[in-house]
């Protein structure tokens, strides 16, 4: 049986599994990451502490048992932490651009465009270059740009990334 095709179920339960209650099932074909059935479950409920899969019939592993726990906050944001300090080290030093931007509400509202997509139509955005050394600093830097917390989100670009300039004014 093509891998694909598959169904598989899996459980959400608010305490352990059998002991607690079932909040719902979730069916899908093919393969799904622990991340992926995880961040499924959390849309569905807050409430699920435990999630117990069931493998399709046809799949090798049926039978075997199958069950995640929801991780901890802590254990949530250690992880950030480290996938944050390992994102500096790694930066650390290096040239980027920064792509500041700060949303400003349209009295308009929002406008769709012709891929259906929804945008916002205005905003006000800075690009600057500078040395990496942390997150925090830039911040500081759209901080200074737009004023303390004035600022909505900013991209990070290593300096090779970009591409040559197709016009020039000025």
């Amino acid at each position: 049986m093509d891998p694909e095709a598959m169904k598989h179920k899996a459980s959400l339960w608010d305490g352990d599994y059998g002991t607690s209650r079932h909040i719902t099932d979730v069916h899908w074909e093919g393969d799904i990451t622990p991340e992926e059935l995880i961040d499924v479950a959390d849309q569905i409920t807050t409430e699920w502490q435990t999630i117990d899969l069931e493998l399709d019939p046809a799949h090798p592993s049926h039978g075997q048992v199958f069950r995640l726990q929801r991780p901890s906050q802590n254990a949530l944001e250690d992880a950030s932490a480290l996938s944050i300090a390992q994102a500096e080290d790694e930066l650390a030093g290096k040239y980027v651009w920064v792509h500041c931007c700060q949303h400003v509400d349209d009295p308009e509202g929002d406008t769709e465009g012709e891929d259906g997509r929804t945008y916002r139509r205005l905003f006000r955005t800075v690009m600057f270059s500078m040395e990496f050394t942390s997150f925090d600093d830039v911040a500081a830097q759209c901080d200074e740009n737009f004023g303390e917390d004035a600022w909505s989100e900013y991209e990070l670009y290593l300096d090779d990334d970009l591409p040559a300039p197709i016009a020039h004014y000025g």
